[in-house]
């Protein structure tokens, strides 16, 4: 399944200009800034949107998590104060501006507006798709954030924010709709393609095993706050990603900074993230094998093999995640027998998907009689290295069993949710007032 990056002019013009955006709202993807593209074509706009998403994933996204649940820790400099929790609106405005707002979402609403213009429903759903993915981490990280008043460039500089509840209603529909445009021929004669899908090399299948897979997990975010949450995950599980499958980018690795892994470039430039913690430590002290592609014991700055270099790939969803959301399902529902079998499905398919061997599977394997669900998070938390998600399970659940670092100053909280940036409290007058980090989430309900 993996696609090698294609790198074409389109896709650079739009990486720069998700680098250069100050305010995400002066932006509606089509405009006068010299260093976007003039009168896109979705064909054009596609790799570009995924490799942005794949940076912004692999970047901040994953470092404010994977410091946060303590897969990582800051040695120095800001990633010090980070694994402290003493951070800032300014820390995290890049990251929603040039990252999720302007360089995002903004080109994936513009792709689909423009694609529905003119026929390209296939298109059209696929940036559908792309949207949900980045809205769904957006609101888990901040909860309320603008939505429905969005990327409508100097219209409406300043958004209202739509209530959490209300954009989880808006990801399932956008995600409804794009698999009824997949299912159907559009007639079109362009389609997402080998050259310019680097997610899926254009396999409408895939996108739509993609988007149920969304389905089951943004259903199971919500247990806390909806009675249903389990019934609508499991119904998605079919319909899912099946053995082997994910929505990834695997980077080329060339010298350009531009084809390397974000992790990578972060490491080579900054290194100021050491790869110890809470996760070293259970996987060291369990013999894990994916410790050694996880870390690189020689030097703890470093990230091993699988994930530390240059071309190394960046998930946003795979298939033994999908099995861990079953297994979780599964056992809310009270199925133990079920969770069980989709629990070691789970692991075995990360430990083939990681290390190429399943054989460490039987030494953590769960039945009917003797499944919980600290063994489905904490063996979730272990596949899910350096994904955003392991911050939501563990707000969800409580599991892993963190403890705040000493000299917290959180009190000894870790954080539920991030600061408002500070561009949107100097510049829109609808942004909620920051509190604390400790602030929850509408599906983080006590």
């Amino acid at each position: 399944m993996l696609r090698t990056i294609k790198f074409i002019i389109p896709v650079l013009i739009l990486v720069i200009a998700a680098g250069s955006c100050k305010r995400a709202y002066f932006y509606d993807g089509i405009n006068e800034d010299p260093s976007k593209l003039h009168n896109p074509t979705p064909s054009s706009m596609l790799a570009g949107v995924e490799l942005t998403s794949a940076y912004n994933w692999g970047g901040d996204a994953s470092r404010f998590a994977s410091l946060f649940t303590q897969q990582t820790t800051g040695a120095a400099n800001q990633s010090a104060n980070y694994t402290l929790y003493n951070l800032t609106p300014d820390d995290v405005d890049n990251m929603w501006n040039g990252g999720f707002y302007a360089g995002i979402m903004s080109n994936c609403d513009t792709m689909v507006k423009i694609a529905i213009s003119s026929g390209q429903l296939h298109y059209a759903a696929v940036g559908m798709i792309l949207l949900a993915t980045n809205l769904g981490q957006v609101t888990d990280f901040w909860g309320d954030v603008p939505y429905s008043e969005a990327f409508r460039g100097l219209n409406n500089i300043s958004p209202i924010y739509d209530k959490q509840q209300a954009l989880y209603d808006t990801l399932h529909a956008l995600l409804d709709r794009a698999i009824t445009y997949l299912s159907t021929d559009d007639g079109a004669a362009f389609q997402p393609g080998s050259g310019n899908d680097l997610i899926f090399g254009g396999d409408l299948d895939l996108w739509i095993r993609y988007a149920h897979s969304l389905k089951a997990k943004f259903y199971l975010h919500t247990v806390k706050v909806n009675a249903s949450a389990v019934t609508k995950a499991l119904a998605q599980i079919d319909d899912g990603f099946a053995a082997g499958e994910a929505a990834h980018i695997k980077f080329v690795g060339s010298a350009a900074v531009t084809t390397q892994n974000p992790w990578f470039q972060f490491n080579d430039q900054r290194a100021d993230i050491s790869f110890e913690g809470y996760l070293n430590d259970i996987m060291a002290a369990a013999g894990d094998p994916r410790y050694d592609v996880y870390f690189d014991p020689s030097d703890n700055t470093l990230l091993g093999s699988l994930y530390g270099s240059a071309n190394s790939p960046v998930y946003f969803m795979s298939y033994d995640e999908l099995k861990f959301i079953e297994a979780e399902a599964q056992f809310r529902g009270a199925n133990l027998a079920a969770a069980a079998t989709a629990y070691n499905a789970a692991v075995a398919a990360n430990l083939q998907r990681t290390v190429g061997s399943t054989a460490y599977a039987a030494t953590v394997a769960k039945t009917a009689a003797t499944i919980t669900l600290k063994d489905i998070m904490v063996q979730k938390y272990i596949a899910l290295f350096l994904s955003p998600e392991t911050w939501t399970d563990w707000r969800r659940t409580g599991y892993p069993t963190l403890t705040a670092p000493s000299g917290n100053v959180l009190n000894g909280s870790l954080p539920r949710s991030l600061y408002y940036p500070s561009s949107e409290v100097r510049y829109n007058t609808k942004t909620p007032s920051n509190t604390t980090l400790t602030r929850r989430v509408w599906w983080d309900a006590q």
